[in-house]
């Protein structure tokens, strides 16, 4: 995660794993987790989502990485929950050999293994410039090579960002950050899908904004990759799937329930504007052997969320200084999104931004101060935690979700918006 997200004090994964790294662990103490199994009903994990078929639901929680016991209690919690899916973040340092963390994962990845949870992995530089593309993707296949039962990976996280693809203008490249970021996607692509065809290869992790004058707006980044794609003649697809982050405006106060929580600006997209991101990927690839939603590519949710105030709740320090929901408002915007990305038959998976709240209302050397859990930080459960489980088990209740392309840009419109 990083600036992307909703509420302006919000840390990126590169800081949250260096703090737990550093001795900041979270507990789940036993009674809690017998509590949140007597609110919650059990659900087995389903199968990986597929195009047409409902989504799997996770959680982007490292915790479950560092974890002493290797994730056993999270996984429990998500099991609970009615979720199978759960997404860690892993950075490259610019060797291809050293894959960081090994020790951490080599612990939980068969831990999540026979909990039946399924990992995806976020891959990206540690430092915000873009890597060398033979160096990234070695690096990338030589963790999937090592970890051969995960078979989902992120390629970058908020690529359209400054903040972890940097640069994305220059001088003589008004668009060097699709440019490169196309050149490394393809890459990883052809090297992941050479270790086993099977592994499903995600694009972009997309923040809903530009966050400053130096990024680029979300729709416009697919968009020139669409055109990078073309100009180099490539006829076989990047990515199996798009990751975007549809968080609320950061500038809205209270934030927006999930329907209104769109944005005006065109070249964003918020939790409603779902349509914006397959026009956008249609515009890009449209006619050429990457598949656009019409024809196969899948969305995945890679994180949404919503901070709970929990000003005065035990376990929590520290001031609240951003925008903030009730925990009754969390749950039943939670409860929406799960509706309305249930009857999404594009959607693949959903992922909220995380299963345990920090500890810190702000940030501090030990906390992100982020609280968009469904629990608190000692494990017991928030209302989200108990509807957020009857809505995935209830699925889609509503009209399936259905979208017609409008009229694609125009070469000279597109070149206007590009630059």
């Amino acid at each position: 995660p990083a600036l992307g997200g909703p509420w302006p004090n919000r840390h990126s994964v590169i800081e949250r794993a260096a703090q737990m790294r550093a001795g900041s662990r979270v507990v789940i103490a036993a009674g809690a987790l017998m509590a949140l199994s007597a609110v919650l009903a059990i659900s087995p994990a389903r199968p990986a989502g597929l195009a047409g078929s409902a989504p799997q639901f996770g959680v982007a929680e490292d915790a479950s990485k560092y974890a002493e016991d290797g994730g056993a209690a999270v996984h429990a919690s998500l099991t609970s929950l009615g979720m199978s899916q759960n997404r860690w973040a892993l950075t490259f340092t610019g060797d291809p050999a050293v894959i960081g963390e090994q020790q951490f994962l080599d612990r939980a990845v068969p831990v999540a293994n026979a909990a039946g949870i399924d990992i995806i992995i976020s891959l990206f530089p540690a430092g915000a410039k873009v890597p060398n593309a033979a160096d990234f993707c070695t690096w990338v296949g030589n963790v999937a090579t090592r970890y051969p039962t995960v078979t989902k990976f992120i390629i970058g996280n908020e690529v359209n960002a400054t903040r972890f693809w940097s640069p994305q203008h220059t001088d003589s490249d008004l668009n060097a950050g699709p440019n490169t970021y196309y050149a490394t996607l393809s890459r990883c692509y052809d090297s992941l899908k050479a270790i086993s065809p099977g592994i499903q290869v995600i694009g972009m992790g997309l923040a809903p904004r530009s966050v400053d004058g130096k990024s680029t707006r979300p729709l416009d980044f697919i968009r020139a990759v669409g055109v990078a794609y073309r100009a180099s003649g490539r006829t076989t697809p990047i990515m199996d799937a798009l990751a975007v982050h549809p968080y609320p405006n950061p500038n809205a106060n209270p934030p927006p329930a999930p329907d209104r929580a769109g944005y005006e600006n065109p070249g964003f997209y918020g939790i409603p504007q779902l349509d914006r991101v397959k026009q956008a990927a249609y515009d890009a690839f449209k006619g050429t052997g990457q598949p656009t939603t019409l024809n196969g590519l899948t969305l995945v949710i890679d994180e949404v969320g919503y901070q709970s105030n929990e000003t005065g709740s035990p376990g929590y320090s520290g001031s609240e200084t951003s925008p903030t929901v009730s925990q009754a408002q969390q749950a039943t915007y939670y409860v929406r999104i799960v509706q309305l990305y249930s009857c999404d038959p594009s959607i693949s998976a959903v992922l909220f931004f995380h299963l345990i709240d920090e500890f810190n209302l702000n940030t501090s050397p030990t906390s992100g101060g982020w609280q968009s859990g469904f629990q608190h930080p000692d494990g017991s459960p928030k209302p989200s935690a108990g509807a957020v489980s009857q809505a995935i088990a209830a699925g889609c209740t509503g009209a399936k979700t259905t979208w017609k392309p409008g009229a694609p840009a125009t070469k000279k419109k597109l070149k206007k918006r590009l630059t």
